[in-house]
């Protein structure tokens, strides 16, 4: 697969909603697909859901998780499973902004790229900042083929600049 199957921009805005714990996102596209992963496993927790354009909402979530939302094109019909394997140079930051957000909505700060390569792959794709820098990977777990694609990580998860 090669990075030109995909769109280049990420223009949905993924949002936090503190209380109740809901995580809404504004400006979805037709083509893709939606789930949620648990921030400190990498498990997914939540199917992709697909939407018309518009909003999604996933409400009722547990307060004492965290999650990452993934965004995947071309899902078809099926119920694609992947899981995220972060490095260890990653740091968790939703207690804190939350702490500071007077419980007001809060815009996923870190969106992490999927950049996929020629060749076999074995279902392991990079996931990458801005820098094209590689912050942790994501396996696909459901059968592997031309679909679906996997495109963004939107995120509280960052680099640990405290490490030197």
């Amino acid at each position: 697969m090669k990075q030109e199957k995909f769109s280049n921009e990420a223009p949905e805005q993924v949002l936090l909603i503190p209380k109740p714990r809901r995580i809404e996102i504004n400006c979805t596209l037709p083509a893709r697909a939606y789930g949620l992963f648990d921030t400190k496993t990498g498990t997914q927790v939540k199917d992709f859901v697909k939407c018309n354009g518009g909003q999604i909402e996933f409400d009722n979530l547990d307060p004492n998780m965290h999650y990452d939302v993934g965004v995947i094109e071309n899902m078809g019909d099926d119920k694609p499973q992947f899981a995220i394997n972060w490095s260890e140079a990653m740091r968790d930051v939703t207690d804190e902004i939350l702490k500071n957000s007077n419980d007001l909505p809060v815009v996923y700060p870190e969106i992490y790229k999927v950049r996929y390569k020629d060749g076999n792959s074995n279902g392991i794709y990079d996931l990458v900042d801005d820098n094209g820098d590689t912050v942790g990977q994501v396996a696909q777990l459901s059968p592997q083929g031309d679909k679906p694609w996997f495109n963004y990580i939107h995120s509280m998860r960052m680099k640990d600049d405290t490490i030197k």
